[in-house]
């Protein structure tokens, strides 16, 4: 029961946790980008966090989104012609990364129609709108990846702590059957005793009688 009070608590923490208001986070901005020995128009956004589970959770939004796998290229995780349906209607070429450390990450994102040509508010605005439309979600899915796991991981040890539980309880119960058979074979034992001792006096009062006579 010790445990399972831990675990409780734990939970309730982690749920206090989550009704916590996510706070402001920067804006993705247009930006000059290093890319293939030149500087390249793209889009940047601070997001705080684990840099592994914001990895994670942007590589599962794009394979969804494009149903398409990534190849490399110049440090970016990249994905050819594309639909993007809640950014453009055109197909396109997005290329992302991640760099940062201890919870300070900074997400690029460049999106071309082809042949790097790289797009631009100036260039193609309604696009250019949308693309920092979608960083500007980063952070929340973050977070929402960041609690997903931390429930997870809670509920993978409410379950080993019930599973625990449910093994020492089963031991308790084996062992309380055993006892109460052993303490009914022990009473049986103690009438079966009593008789024979009460037979065996028997016996002996008649070997002293009979030795009287």
């Amino acid at each position: 029961m010790k445990m399972q009070n831990l675990v409780k608590a734990g939970m309730l923490a982690l749920l206090t946790w989550v009704a916590t208001p996510i706070l402001t986070h920067a804006q993705a901005g247009e930006a000059a980008v290093s890319y293939n020995k030149t500087n390249a128009n793209g889009y940047v956004v601070n997001v705080e966090g684990d840099k592994e589970i914001l990895n994670a959770s942007l590589d599962d939004y794009f394979k969804k989104a494009f149903n398409s796998k990534s190849t490399t290229s110049k440090g970016f995780k990249t994905f050819r012609g594309v639909s993007w349906p809640e950014v453009a209607a055109d197909k396109l070429d997005v290329y992302y990364k991640v760099d940062g450390k201890k919870g300070k990450n900074t997400v690029t994102v460049l999106v071309s129609k082809g042949y790097d040509n790289f797009i631009s508010g100036a260039s193609d605005p309604n696009i250019a709108e949308g693309v920092k439309n979608f960083m500007n979600t980063i952070q929340a899915k973050t977070v929402s990846a960041s609690i997903a796991n931390a429930v997870a991981a809670a509920q993978k040890v409410v379950d080993e702590a019930q599973k625990d539980y449910d093994k020492v309880a089963k031991k308790e119960g084996e062992l309380r059957k055993s006892k109460e058979k052993i303490e009914k074979e022990l009473l049986d034992q103690q009438k079966n005793l009593a008789d024979k001792e009460k037979n065996l006096n028997q016996a002996k009062a008649k070997l002293e009688a009979a030795g009287k006579s």
